[in-house]
């Protein structure tokens, strides 16, 4: 879990900080909301504490973070192989020693654009897309199986035992 909250905790205090800009809008550059995502941007996200104390400060934080969390649990990461000569001299790219030949290898990690802010609402309504589905899905299911499961014997005897 890269993130501490989850959607749901995290939308409330999306809306604070809507609140927020719409009474403030100049405050947008100020909170870094489009960037520049600098080192001061990724010290702010340090902070990990999970007492939210009301300010638009604590919200735009945990929202960051989710940003940041997104785009981590969404990029790519590429690795190439190729097999290189044992005698060949690996000056320039890593090998990875295997024991039949090395294999020269390269790490990209790609799509590392910071989430949109404005994502967040869209993240919201397909989260409680995904679980009425879900919630439709196996509730049908379960009382399917109940149902039959009366069908078969209709007399049911309940027994009380004293404890």
């Amino acid at each position: 879990m890269l993130d501490l909250l989850d959607i749901e905790g995290l939308y409330p205090l999306y809306n604070r900080v809507e609140r927020y800009l719409e009474e403030f809008p100049e405050e947008r550059k100020t909170l870094q909301i489009d960037g520049p995502y600098d080192e001061a941007f990724y010290q702010k996200l340090l902070d990990l504490s999970t007492e939210d104390d009301g300010t638009v400060a604590f919200a735009l934080t945990k929202v960051q973070q989710y940003r940041v969390a997104m785009t981590a649990k969404d990029c790519s990461i590429m690795i190439a192989l190729s097999p290189c000569l044992q005698d060949a001299s690996s000056d320039q790219r890593p090998v990875v020693p295997s024991s039949r030949s090395r294999f020269a290898f390269s790490v990209s990690v790609l799509d590392l654009d910071l989430k949109p802010y404005e994502s967040i609402p869209h993240q919201y309504k397909l989260d409680g897309k995904i679980v009425n589905y879900y919630s439709k899905t196996v509730c049908a299911k379960d009382n399917a199986v109940m149902s039959t499961r009366f069908k078969e014997s209709e007399d049911c005897t309940l027994v009380l035992h004293k404890v």
